[in-house]
């Protein structure tokens, strides 16, 4: 019951522009009216009263101020936690436990002091009628933000696509790259004893040791990692090139860094599914295509691709939908895809359990959906290759 009666309590005191009052010690705070959280402070079930203000000249000193509820000093659950916003600040007084309040018009009055003991208070009434306590699984909520969550499914899908695009674009040069090297130097140099050829080894050497270090490197290092360095490192890099040579980079957003960091991970893990399915091709199938009087290119167009890309597309399918998951570290960097509207509707609602639940459903639903169409796909393959 007392934790029923806080959910309810939950308060946010949201105040207006006033004029800061004058004062020997310079401006004062000013609680501030109509910000952006405005309208949601009965829907946020927290056990708080939370105070936003613009900070003065002063800072305010969160042991000295003080709640009030119906002309009685509440005593807080811990200090309050005095934090500073994009726009402003807010104070947080977390109610005790043992906090009961009556039915009925409830007056607040929250006093703000600051660290050069100037003080700023505002008097506001909330009518609580006590009502039922919020439950563990709010259906109501979910029901209310669905489509505000669901909304970050397309991010999802577009960052996914164009990933695994592009991803697949990379590991299709990094699989030649990888395969440019067919023996070592000294095997080189005992077959063919011939100097032209060496300079031709060492050409072909160049793609093998770029795509080796590519393929190494991304799969040597965490993909959140990945994803926060490209971008963070761009505009630190920014930096520094404006200072020392005069020039910028263009700085990616967060969806063009997920997606370069995504595609440069992935296309490191299909490289190796692409070079063994090119090299699971027989080699037969190149030898009749050579008879037939067919180029490299040729051959390599019309006998080698098609039938590695029937090899390769199960290990494609897969990683799609392993990367569907994956999108949801760009919501470290801010990226508004499924996962991180789930957790904007959690923090304003004091409520991530539900928002999340509405989250993984999606996620759950997204993966069937494509893995119905890779199952079908699969199977059409497979029955393409039975009638070859």
């Amino acid at each position: 019951m007392k934790k029923l009666v806080l959910t309810i309590l939950a308060l946010v005191l949201v105040l207006g522009a006033m004029a800061p009052a004058a004062s020997a010690a310079g401006k004062l705070p000013e609680v501030t009216q109509g910000s952006p959280y405005d309208g949601m402070a009965y829907e946020w079930g927290v056990t708080a009263v939370q105070v936003y203000y613009m900070p003065g000249s002063s800072p305010v000193d969160p042991l000295k101020c003080e709640l009030y509820v119906n002309g009685e000093r509440v005593t807080p659950l811990g200090d309050p936690v005095d934090s500073q916003l994009a726009q402003g600040a807010s104070l947080q007084f977390n109610l005790p436990e043992d906090f009961q309040p009556p039915k009925g018009e409830l007056e607040f009055r929250a006093v703000l002091v600051t660290k050069a003991g100037d003080e700023v208070s505002y008097d506001w009434t909330y009518t609580y009628g006590g009502q039922k306590r919020k439950p563990l699984i709010d259906f109501a909520l979910m029901r209310d933000w669905f489509t505000f969550i669901a909304q970050g499914a397309l991010v999802t899908i577009e960052l996914t696509v164009l990933s695994i695009l592009f991803a697949t674009l990379l590991a299709l040069l990094g699989a030649l790259g990888r395969l440019s090297k067919s023996t070592s130097a000294r095997e080189a140099w005992t077959k063919y004893r011939s100097w032209t050829y060496m300079v031709g080894w060492v050409g072909r050497m160049v793609p093998y040791g770029i795509a080796t270090f590519y393929t190494s490197l991304f799969r040597g290092t965490p993909l959140l990692l990945q994803i926060i360095f490209i971008y963070l490192a761009i505009p630190g890099f920014n930096n520094y090139a404006y200072g020392a040579w005069g020039f910028k980079i263009p700085e990616p957003g967060p969806f063009a860094s997920a997606a370069v960091a995504l595609s440069l991970n992935y296309g490191a893990y299909l490289t190796e599914v692409w070079r063994a399915g090119i090299q699971a091709v027989p080699k037969g199938q190149t030898e009749a295509a050579w008879a037939l009087g067919m180029t490299g290119m040729q051959t390599w167009r019309r006998i080698t691709l098609p039938q590695a890309f029937k090899i390769v597309i199960p290990a494609i399918g897969n990683d799609f939908i392993a990367l569907i998951k994956d999108t949801s570290l760009a919501s470290t960097i801010a990226l508004p895809e499924l996962l991180q509207k789930a957790r904007l509707v959690g923090g304003r609602t004091y409520d991530f359990l539900s928002p999340l639940l509405v989250a993984a459903a999606v996620y759950w639903a997204l993966t069937i959906f494509f893995s119905f169409w890779q199952a079908r796909l699969e199977r059409r393959l497979e029955r393409d290759t039975a009638r070859g």
